[in-house]
């Protein structure tokens, strides 16, 4: 009477029944739709962890800019100050030069005034000796004394004037 396939058929719908009443497929599908949250809840927090790194990426780029830019600052200023202590040097090396320079011309100027001064007072000297030698050799004795006093007294405020 009944054969074989009949009781497989029925044993599939009594299985098919059992799994609607014990709601299989709404477990199944809740568990699907559990994995497939999980999965989106994963995507989101990577998304966001990519968001922030390349914030955090974005953030110190800024930085290392910043900080390119603060060197490049620091190497000029530094160059100026150098550049400026260079010129500031070589400024006074001009001057102490220019010093000693002036310092060594003085010398020279005095030491020729010095020596000018001591050849006009030995020609002097010699001038009026040989002026008194002549004179007490040509001339009388009151007469010697007269012309004396007065070339003395010239030579005196020649001496005088030249000082």
């Amino acid at each position: 009477m009944f054969d074989a396939a009949f009781w497989v058929a029925i044993s599939f719908f009594v299985f098919v029944l059992l799994l609607v009443v014990k709601k299989v497929p709404q477990i199944v599908l809740q568990q699907i739709d559990n994995k497939i949250q999980e999965i989106k809840n994963k995507i989101d927090q990577s998304e966001n962890l990519k968001s922030e790194s390349e914030k955090m990426l974005s953030e110190s780029q800024i930085k290392l800019d910043n900080s390119k830019k603060e060197y490049e600052e620091i190497l000029a200023k530094a160059q100026k100050i150098s550049d400026d202590e260079i010129a500031n040097s070589l400024d006074k090396m001009k001057l102490s030069l220019e010093n000693k320079e002036k310092a060594a011309m003085t010398k020279i100027e005095q030491s020729k005034n010095d020596a000018i001064y001591q050849v006009k007072k030995i020609a002097t000297e010699v001038a009026v000796e040989t002026v008194q030698k002549v004179l007490t050799e040509n001339l009388d004795q009151k007469k010697q004394e007269e012309i004396n006093f007065n070339k003395l007294k010239n030579s005196l405020e020649k001496i005088k004037n030249f000082n």
